[in-house]
């Protein structure tokens, strides 16, 4: 398969595909490179359901950068983070682990 611009997939091609992605624990973007599908495309046949919203919640003593963070992901991938870590590389691992 490749990337090419208005590659068309069978519908059993596609199946095929989400089924893989999903069993594989992979993130989007890795999956896509790896089956030389585009990112766009497999978020397309994801739907909205692929787009889960985001939940915050406060930490305690986050302020004094005491303990840890730990994450969840729906994958199944877990993530420990000191608090005292810039928050842009959290948001960059938590991205990436997705």
């Amino acid at each position: 398969m490749s990337t090419e611009r208005g590659k068309r997939y069978t519908a059993e091609q596609k199946q095929e595909l989400l089924e893989l992605f999903r069993q594989s624990g992979m993130n989007a973007s890795r999956f896509c490179k790896e089956m030389n599908v585009s990112y766009p495309t497999l978020r397309r046949w994801l739907g909205p359901e692929s787009a889960k919203p985001v939940q915050f919640v406060e930490l305690d003593g986050a302020e004094r950068g005491e303990g840890s963070l730990s994450v969840a992901l729906p994958n199944g991938i877990w993530a420990e983070f000191p608090l005292s870590a810039e928050r842009s590389v959290v948001a960059d691992w938590i991205r990436e682990l997705k």
